[in-house]
């Protein structure tokens, strides 16, 4: 009881600060994976910075997401998108009396692969091997993959140089390993070898997936073709 009171009494301290120092914030809480930021589920002021303690001595640094935010934290949970001043964040962790864990976004992307494949509720659920990759970074016949998931903002950048083996096809192109970081999503989890394409058109198979409650974190190769 003590707890829930406390937090309450720091909820409504953010939100004070928010009013002096935050800007117009829409929050989004996803119901669907073809429409999450639909309909927004509230607005509020907020403001966000990598300093827990609010300092605001500097921005937040290329390729370093991970930002706190200030704002009422009533009615906030994890897997929450957030838009402020044309940029897009996604709440990874709240807890009590501490300022909630934001991941800044530079991507929205969305997510093809074979139907019901991904699915955590067993809605429609296919073998994850279907569409396995054929080795040079196509990840199968893509024309029988379907959008299973769109319009979610994302964290996408380089993560290595590139893999150490080669597929011995002359002129192919060891492409760098990308690391994405997604929220929690309704009922579904990405899973290997599906295709994600980004607002910029570029399109990525999945090679690795690392679920928590923090979100899902994802390595990616470019498809070369």
């Amino acid at each position: 009881m003590y707890q829930a009171l406390v937090q309450q009494k720091v909820a409504r301290g953010y939100a004070k600060a928010a009013l002096r120092l935050g800007a117009t914030t829409a929050q989004y809480r996803p119901a669907s994976l073809t429409a999450p930021m639909e309909t927004a589920h509230a607005t509020f002021l907020a403001a966000f910075n990598d300093d827990k303690a609010f300092g605001f001595a500097r921005p937040a640094l290329w390729g370093k997401p991970a930002v706190f935010g200030l704002f009422d934290t009533t009615d906030v949970q994890s897997g929450d998108l957030l838009t402020c001043a044309d940029e897009n964040y996604f709440v990874a962790r709240i807890e009590p009396f501490r300022p909630p864990l934001c991941m800044l976004c530079n991507r929205v992307v969305s997510i093809a692969g074979q139907p019901g494949q991904g699915s955590t509720n067993g809605d429609g659920a296919a073998c994850t091997d279907v569409g396995a990759s054929d080795g040079y970074g196509t990840a199968g016949d893509t024309s029988a993959q379907t959008t299973l998931a769109s319009g979610w903002p994302a964290f996408i950048q380089i993560k290595g140089k590139g893999s150490p083996t080669g597929d011995g096809i002359p002129g192919s192109i060891k492409a760098a390993d990308y690391e994405m970081l997604l929220p929690v999503m309704p009922g579904f989890i990405p899973t290997v070898e599906m295709a994600v394409t980004t607002d910029l058109g570029t399109t990525y198979t999945v090679t690795a997936v690392e679920p928590s409650q923090y979100g899902n974190r994802c390595l990616m190769s470019v498809r070369q073709v």
